[in-house]
């Protein structure tokens, strides 16, 4: 996932970057060969709740990080790079291979706001989870992926910023790899992808596997007798790791049977296809409405047999908006709802509560759709050549006019 520059720049002026040391990390096995490597500068910035109006926490990934949990991956499993800090902390990445490449899938970042040194006055003293696709290219096996451009993943009420980055899993023998295959963002278009730190390497381009369809969107109506009570429309998506760690991805169907019950207090939707049933729960808190709890049901085929996979989290806090307006976002949005399930939602717009005349109130957009934040930067890049222009014009008329005086 790319993001054009000007979104990136706007996203690291929100996040208040500060340029931080790289962070060095080896995993080792049980032959104390080294398995995963990884040099990375990571920032976050977290929106949380404090006890009077909503406060941001801004820290970088500390120089000193436990690799506690990391797992070199063999036969039953695949590599897993985590990072922990603080008071319950941590980064993880995830990673798979196929045809002779490497790749980073779901990353992984746990916060707790009890932490009162980053979290200062939290009014909701929780661990929270935050998981997104990563932004690692596949990579060649024995090859270091590198990134030396800044990255930004925005998801919710976190933002994560990524420079200086260099991982490589897999590692054959506890010896890292001499090449190094860079990332798109570092690259003019003429480069080709894979260089090495001796002889430049021109590759024969590999097709690349095209990503997971989009789920389609559907659109969910719960009455309260004959009277619309609850509104849905969105596309869901279930990002499933069974247990040999494999990542299946399954669409939910758009035409999904939705039920659900409409309070003054709470509200609740349920989806349910032929293999899935989605329980999502919203409550109010002072005035604002939010999904407080997911419940999934999945039944899935692995190997041949059926398995049922039973997923709840009660400790959420998405979809937030005043009572009497409606959550919208365009975006991919991922709810961690346990290690096992992640549900990724897009065009999401939903009203549980004070819904008028069957149709939507007026939507509240989340911060990823938020553009608004680009304007000052455009304006100033605007001013700047501006100022630019204007300095070149003096110096060439100066310079005219001195000429001319050396005529006469």
């Amino acid at each position: 996932m790319q993001h054009p520059g000007g979104v990136r720049l706007a996203l690291l002026l929100l996040a208040g970057l500060s340029l931080t040391e790289a962070v060095e990390v080896e995993v080792h096995g049980k032959d104390n060969k080294t398995c995963i490597y990884a040099v990375l500068s990571v920032n976050f910035t977290i929106l949380y709740e404090g006890n009077v109006t909503m406060e941001n926490a801004t820290f970088p990934l500390p120089n000193s990080v436990s690799s506690n949990g990391s797992i070199c991956g063999g036969n039953n499993s695949t590599p897993l790079l985590k990072m922990g800090f603080g008071t319950g902390h941590s980064l993880s990445l995830n990673f798979s291979h196929s045809t002779g490449k490497f790749r980073g899938d779901v990353l992984i970042f746990t916060y707790n706001t009890s932490d009162a040194n980053r979290f200062p006055g939290a009014k909701n003293k929780s661990v929270k989870h935050v998981a997104v696709n990563s932004l690692m290219d596949s990579t060649p096996l024995n090859t270091i992926y590198t990134c030396r451009s800044v990255e930004a993943i925005a998801s919710e009420a976190v933002v994560m910023t990524f420079w200086n980055v260099s991982i490589q899993a897999f590692v054959e023998n506890g010896t890292i790899g001499k090449n190094e295959s860079v990332c798109r963002a570092d690259l003019p278009t003429t480069v080709a992808p894979i260089t090495t730190r001796t002889t430049p390497i021109v590759p024969t381009p590999v097709p690349t596997k095209p990503p997971p369809e989009l789920p389609a969107v559907g659109n969910y109506t719960i009455k309260n007798g004959s009277d619309p009570c609850l509104l849905a429309s969105m596309g869901l998506q279930l990002n499933i790791t069974y247990t040999e760690n494999k990542t299946h991805l399954v669409n939910i169907d758009s035409n999904s049977t939705a039920s659900g019950y409409c309070g003054d207090k709470d509200a609740t939707l349920v989806l349910e296809d032929m293999d899935t049933t989605i329980q999502f729960n919203f409550i109010v808190d002072q005035s604002k409405f939010f999904l407080k709890e997911v419940k999934a049901n999945v039944s899935l085929v692995i190997n041949g047999s059926r398995t049922a996979l039973n997923s709840n989290n009660s400790n959420l806090r998405f979809w937030q908006a005043f009572v009497g307006s409606s959550y919208m976002c365009h975006k991919e949005q991922s709810i961690v709802v346990t290690d096992q399930l992640v549900i990724n939602a897009f065009n999401v717009w939903v009203q549980p509560f004070q819904v008028k005349n069957g149709t939507f109130s007026r939507a509240e957009e989340c911060s990823l759709d938020d553009d608004s934040i680009l304007i000052p930067v455009v304006v100033g890049a605007a001013l700047a050549g501006l100022i630019v222009i204007v300095v070149i014009a003096y110096m060439i008329g100066r310079r005219k006019s001195y000429a001319g005086y050396q005529t006469l």
